[in-house]
């Protein structure tokens, strides 16, 4: 399926590419760790400030959510009072099951 002789070839021109880069100076590589550095420390900064925004954000969100809540409670409230307080009653009446527990033994 394959020929052995082409898999020698590629493995050694890839062996050749990383010895090429191995050769590369050392400016080069104080050049590509100073970069990977600074590329970690921008991605650090900026995870710390999206985690700070959502610490801030989270709270005054729920606060805003609560608030609505209780402004559409309310207004719920004041428009029918009465037929709020008659279909709780009617919601817990309709809730109930009865009947009797019947146990079968098994033979």
């Amino acid at each position: 399926m394959f020929r052995s002789d082409a898999f020698r070839q590629q493995a050694q021109n890839w062996q050749h590419q990383f010895r090429q880069l191995q050769s590369a100076g050392l400016l080069q590589r104080i050049f590509a760790w100073i970069l990977l550095g600074l590329v970690m420390m921008l991605s650090l900064a900026l995870l710390v400030f999206v985690l700070l925004l959502s610490w801030i954000l989270v709270p005054l969100m729920l606060y805003r959510a609560r608030k609505q809540m209780r402004k559409a409670q309310q207004a719920g409230y004041q428009q029918q009072p009465f037929t709020q307080h008659s279909s709780r009653q009617s919601r817990h009446e309709t809730h109930i099951i009865e009947g009797e527990i019947v146990s079968r033994k098994d033979e």
